[in-house]
């Protein structure tokens, strides 16, 4: 139940960061001049943060020092982003199917990938 309750937890930190980061993008293409790059890094930056600090404290409740878990977090993070692409990369360019598709299992495969990092790498107890 507890493992339930966790990666419950996980996805609404992920539903979280993923409102943060598109209302910072929003923020600064719409009140800024800041190239649309740039708001994109700037915006991952700002909701990395904030999801490395709920699941820290509310998904995982650690209470070890986050200097030391911060960056297993960041290779976490970028491990599910690798394994975003090279599922984009096989359903659309080897199996020629729509980007939708490739999405739809990205949102399917990478979270339990994350979570699992998360749970048994970054912040284990």
């Amino acid at each position: 139940m507890a493992l339930v309750r966790a990666f419950v937890r996980f996805a609404v930190v992920g539903a979280i960061a993923t409102a943060i980061h598109a209302a910072v993008f929003a923020l600064l293409i719409e009140a800024t001049r800041v190239d649309p790059v740039a708001a994109t890094v700037v915006a991952f930056a700002v909701a990395f943060v904030a999801g490395f600090a709920l699941n820290r404290r509310w998904t995982f409740g650690s209470r070890a020092h986050p200097v030391a878990q911060l960056p297993r977090y960041l290779a976490a993070q970028l491990a599910g982003l690798a394994l975003s692409a090279a599922i984009m990369f096989f359903a659309v360019h080897l199996q020629r199917w729509s980007p939708y598709a490739g999405l739809a299992l990205s949102i399917a495969l990478v979270p339990p990938v994350t979570f699992a990092l998360s749970r048994w790498w970054v912040f284990r107890t």
